[in-house]
């Protein structure tokens, strides 16, 4: 990372060291949400302008800018008071910096969605030519890298099931169960039914898979891998990072214009939110996610973190779309519910007069 701080017009030298010890020290808190980016691809720079104000007064302009690979995001503030102004820069670059990960985020699952619609299709022909001559192992080879796709929601449905206690924690991969999707694919694709489109049926072969794992007892404690694709294990499977951090954002509906940062009040708690470390956060999540009904929460985790809209959530579960969206709504709500009655939420009322949530820092640690 390549961090600067210019401070033009301090004549005062003790304030001048106070600033920049002070700034540095801020300044991890910004390094702390660029984890996704390589240290060398960033710079954080922070510049401050004195000037008189009055014969005895000092008036200070200060700008915070944080470039990305991504973008470049910038915060100004004006004010009387050097350190409080690098606070208001520091929180102000925070949020943005979160609002820009979910932005990107958002845009990496459309291109992601998009690429994989458009390479299914691509391969559809040639999966059905495999398969009505018998080819198993070509068909494997060519449906397996396209599986990727669903390896996040896989991840996610596991870690469920494991908070949950039906399965051992790390019984079953994500390997394991994209093993066991490409095996049905293989057996019930001359029975596809033909107003799924393939993108959506392999999403509810995933589905089913989970069902049938749950409902099976005893469940065996051995690799489906070995069983399913013998000779072709040497297929990898990529796990998707990006945007990893926050997926859990858009559960409780909260649009690119309010991420979880602006929902945390600023307060000297022990235990901040923005503390935890990534994968604490999405276990917290997780836990409170687990309690909703199934159906409810594959629609939730489908159309919030998976970006699929609800004619497709609507066709991969059998159902209308309203009940779908609606099911989606009462999600969140009860989402919002159980953080009330913990107290990790209280209303809050928005710029626009509408009441929304905010996330109480002290006590969201305690969630699970």
């Amino acid at each position: 990372m390549s961090m600067h701080v210019v401070l033009e017009g301090f004549d005062d030298r003790s304030l001048r060291s106070k600033v920049e010890l002070y700034w540095q020290e801020k300044a991890h808190r910004i390094e702390r949400f660029l984890k996704g980016y390589p240290s060398d691809v960033y710079e954080l720079r922070l510049t401050i302008h004195a000037s008189h104000k009055g014969e005895h007064n000092w008036w200070y302009e200060a700008r915070g800018v944080v470039r990305l690979p991504t973008g470049t995001l910038v915060a100004h503030r004006e004010g009387e008071d050097p350190i409080a102004l690098i606070d208001q820069i520091v929180d102000n670059l925070v949020r943005q910096i979160k609002r820009h990960r979910e932005l990107v985020r958002k845009d990496y699952l459309y291109k992601r969605k998009s690429r994989a619609k458009r390479d299914l299709v691509a391969a559809e022909p040639l999966l059905a030519q495999d398969k009505s001559r018998g080819r198993q192992r070509d068909f494997f080879r060519l449906l397996r890298p396209l599986l990727n796709f669903l390896a996040d929601h896989a991840r996610r449905e596991l870690r469920i099931l494991e908070i949950e206690g039906v399965i051992h924690p790390r019984e079953v991969s994500v390997a394991d169960l994209l093993d066991e999707v490409l095996n049905r694919a293989w057996r019930q694709y001359p029975k596809r039914p033909d107003r799924l489109p393939l993108y959506v049926w392999l999403t509810q072969l995933l589905h089913d898979v989970i069902e049938d794992w749950v409902r099976q007892e005893p469940r065996p404690h051995v690799s489906l891998q070995t069983r399913v694709l013998e000779g072709v294990q040497d297929l990898p499977v990529h796990e998707i990072q990006v945007g990893e951090d926050e997926w859990w954002a858009a559960l409780l509906g909260y649009s690119e214009t309010l991420t979880l940062e602006d929902l945390v009040p600023g307060c000297d708690s022990t235990l901040r939110w923005d503390e935890l470390e990534p994968s604490e956060q999405r276990e917290q999540i997780l836990q409170l996610v687990r309690r909703l009904p199934r159906p409810q929460r594959q629609a939730l985790l489908l159309s919030a973190v998976e970006d699929l809209d609800l004619a497709e959530i609507a066709m991969l579960q059998g159902r209308p779309e309203e009940e779908v969206r609606q099911d989606i709504d009462h999600a969140r709500r009860q989402l919002r519910q159980w953080l009330e009655e913990r107290q990790q939420i209280e209303p809050a009322t928005r710029d626009d007069g509408s009441l929304e949530s905010n996330v109480s820092s002290s006590k969201f640690g305690e969630l699970g």
